[in-house]
């Protein structure tokens, strides 16, 4: 379709911290920048502002930090760009949601494993200056939480390993499955739906409206814990539990919400 074809990829690195990872991304950067004319974007903590001490230090920053990351990918993934995810990626989970992501868009994606020792790493985080590396034991729970790329996954597949810092990127292998192939089919669960039926428009329409209604109707005389009847399909009736002020201005609100994600 005309939308995958203008669609730019999105390339991920994974590995355990100081894998090089941002190495390699400077690496490909380089590379891409000569041999294609349009944009890449590395996103990663640095281009973020996040310190990687401080944005993985508890579950609460790690998830604030893979969100920021995440609208980052999002936001940069244009016709224009190439997307170069330079980031731990080290849950299976958040990896399956760049390639959700991707595939929503009808963008390739590959996936680039520095499949570097533990040892060597610990070396380069000690490496590094304070403020760019991970405490030893922050260093150690990531190390022991990741969780490797399998091939066999479709969001983790086309997988280009490194198992040493010193060892060559295939780069020409990397860009024929980013360029030369077609981006994954939208699905149901990733591609927006559209709805041009005027008839199912107008029942909707018609549905929500009664809803309404119906709840205003017991509004004035409802107290909390109170259940209100509002009759679905068929014979069923579901049942609204009351929980607090029922408001027509906020219920007018819920109802052009809902109306315009069902379109």
């Amino acid at each position: 379709s005309t939308t995958r074809a203008h669609n730019m990829p999105l390339l991920l690195l994974t590995g355990i911290p100081c894998s090089g990872k941002t190495t390699r991304a400077n690496d490909l950067n380089e590379y891409f920048s000569k041999k294609c004319s349009k944009s890449v974007h590395i996103i990663n903590e640095e281009s973020l502002h996040i310190i990687k001490s401080q944005g993985y230090k508890d579950s609460a920053s790690e998830k604030m930090t893979r969100g920021a990351i995440k609208a980052a990918v999002e936001r940069y993934l244009t016709a224009e760009n190439l997307v170069i995810c330079d980031s731990l990626n080290y849950i299976k989970g958040f990896r399956y949601e760049l390639y959700c992501l991707a595939r929503a868009m009808g963008t390739p994606l590959s996936c680039v494993w520095c499949n570097t020792g533990q040892e060597i790493a610990h070396e380069a985080n000690e490496a590094r200056p304070e403020e760019q590396g991970f405490p030893a034991k922050l260093l150690e729970e990531l190390t022991f939480r990741y969780e490797p790329p399998n091939p066999r996954n479709r969001w983790d597949s086309p997988l280009f390993t490194v198992t040493h810092p010193e060892q060559p990127l295939p780069y020409e292998e990397i860009y024929a499955s980013l360029f030369e192939k077609a981006g994954p089919r939208p699905n149901m669960a990733t591609e927006p739906q559209r709805v041009s039926d005027t008839n199912f428009v107008f029942e909707l329409e018609q549905t929500t409206q009664n809803v309404l209604n119906t709840i205003m109707e017991y509004a004035s005389t409802a107290m909390p814990g109170d259940t209100i009847p509002i009759s679905g399909s068929g014979s069923r009736t579901h049942k609204i539990l009351v929980k607090g002020p029922i408001r027509l201005a906020d219920l007018r609100k819920l109802r052009k919400q809902f109306f315009t994600v069902a379109q």
